[in-house]
């Protein structure tokens, strides 16, 4: 019956030869080992796998030398076959032939021939070995701590590695000070898969090498937004103004993420191209932009955003208007009592019949720091704006917000705040939070109700 498999092994039809093959590696015969020998060598990959894991399967002379040569193999899947057979790790000829495996091009030969090292009495013998064996194992940063030894293997990794590993290992080069790694970026910044040129893009924003932001520009036209982003943010780490024009017309970009990450980056451009741009910016269909474009007038600090920013403090967005009160803070702390605020304040009047309380509330209150609270919907005719009156109204704007807030601690504290104030137009709010429903609120409002002063 033997002679008869081994002449199936010689069928025509590859799929013959490997199903006669696994039968071979399922039922061991050492009579066949010859005939599975020059199967190893056969032109079909699939046949080749076959015929080495029924070798592999033999306890017979000559298996290592059949073994050794298929870990030459061209195909990686071959490779992988042969090392996996590798099983006598004691052996001293097959531990150095698995070391030798370690630097196969293939992750998965590689990972194999790791796993059967561990728990053997090998040892790396040199420091390549050790940048080898933790490339092996996937541990790229390990590796790259042995600095210039680790350039060609994680290159190695970068060409021929899955996407995923190529990010880690172009995350591990960038930690490595070296001319060689600066070019090795520099092609990662061609790569198809956005996440590859990505990780290049954090890897050169953390490098020194002269250079890097003539290689980062050109992406600020990428076709991919978020690789746009990325060059925004690595760009904004380095030398900014020479690319500020570019970073001022990405103000316009299609996508929002962009338009956020170059309105946050022109903080570090104090010019009035800039101030203009990001005024406009205020505009913004996007809460996001506007947000970031009245953080960075606040950190650039000209005075002629103040009437820009105040108007965004009717901005429909919260954010938008916390962050336009903090930068006109950041500007000038009196900025109420300046020209430029004056000059907006029948704009912020407009807002006081919004339909969103919030808006009106903001606009009010905006309007009683400027001095303008008798021409308010709620001021009272007689009453002077002076400062102290300002900031109790301030104040009052505030906790008549936290008695909305979604915490109950935080509405039980508003409560309790507007008694002690006592002002009597805390009133409709604090009616409101007698119908809250938790109770310690409700109690706290109805206490406050009786302190209220009464004109």
């Amino acid at each position: 019956m033997l002679w008869l498999v081994l002449q199936q092994l010689k069928s025509k039809n590859p799929l013959k030869r490997r199903l006669v093959a696994e039968k071979l590696a399922a039922n061991p015969d050492p009579r066949a080992f010859e005939a599975l020998s020059k199967l190893c060598q056969d032109k079909e990959a699939p046949v080749r796998i076959a015929a080495l894991l029924a070798v592999g399967a033999l306890e017979v002379e000559g298996k290592f030398e059949v073994l050794q040569r298929a870990m030459r193999d061209p195909e990686p899947e071959v490779r992988q076959a042969a090392v996996s057979q590798l099983k006598d790790s004691a052996s001293e000829r097959v531990q150095q032939a698995l070391a030798e495996a370690l630097r196969d091009p293939d992750a998965g030969v590689r990972g194999r021939a790791a796993r059967l090292l561990e728990g053997t009495s090998w040892h790396p013998n040199s420091d390549e070995d050790e940048v080898w064996l933790a490339i092996a194992r996937g541990k790229y940063a390990q590796a790259a701590a042995f600095r210039s030894i680790a350039i060609k293997p994680l290159e190695m990794v970068f060409q021929n590695g899955p996407y995923h590993a190529q990010v880690t290992a172009i995350e591990a080069l960038g930690s490595i000070p070296d001319e060689r790694v600066f070019k090795l970026l520099v092609r990662a910044l061609k790569s198809q898969d956005h996440t590859v040129c990505m990780a290049a893009i954090f890897a050169l924003m953390n490098c020194s090498t002269k250079g890097a932001e003539a290689e980062l520009a050109p992406l600020l036209k990428h076709g991919d937004h978020r690789i746009r982003v990325a060059a925004v943010d690595a760009l904004a780490r380095m030398e900014l103004q020479p690319h500020a024009d570019q970073i001022r017309a990405l103000l316009q970009d299609p996508t929002w993420d962009v338009r956020t990450s170059a309105a946050t980056a022109l903080q570090k451009v104090r010019d009035a191209a800039t101030v203009d741009a990001l005024v406009s910016a205020l505009q913004d269909q996007n809460g996001d932009v506007r947000a970031a474009a009245a953080m960075s007038l606040g950190r650039i600090g000209d005075e002629r955003a103040i009437g820009p920013l105040a108007l965004a403090l009717k901005d429909s967005d919260s954010t938008v208007r916390k962050t336009a009160a903090g930068s006109l803070m950041q500007i000038d702390r009196d900025w109420a009592q300046t020209e430029a605020a004056q000059n907006v304040a029948s704009e912020l009047r407009s807002a006081l019949t919004s339909g969103d309380w919030f808006v009106r509330r903001a606009a009010g209150l905006a309007l009683e720091q400027m001095g303008q609270k008798e021409r308010a919907s709620e001021a009272q005719p007689t009453e002077i704006a002076t400062p102290a009156r300002r900031r109790q109204q301030a104040l009052m704007g505030l906790f008549e917000e936290m008695i909305k807030d979604f915490d109950a601690d935080l509405r039980l504290a508003a409560a309790e705040a507007l008694g002690r104030i006592g002002e009597v137009r805390a009133r409709s709010s604090l009616m409101t939070a007698m119908t809250d429903a938790d109770d310690a609120v409700r109690q706290a409002a109805t206490e406050a109700l009786t302190q209220l002063h009464v004109e």
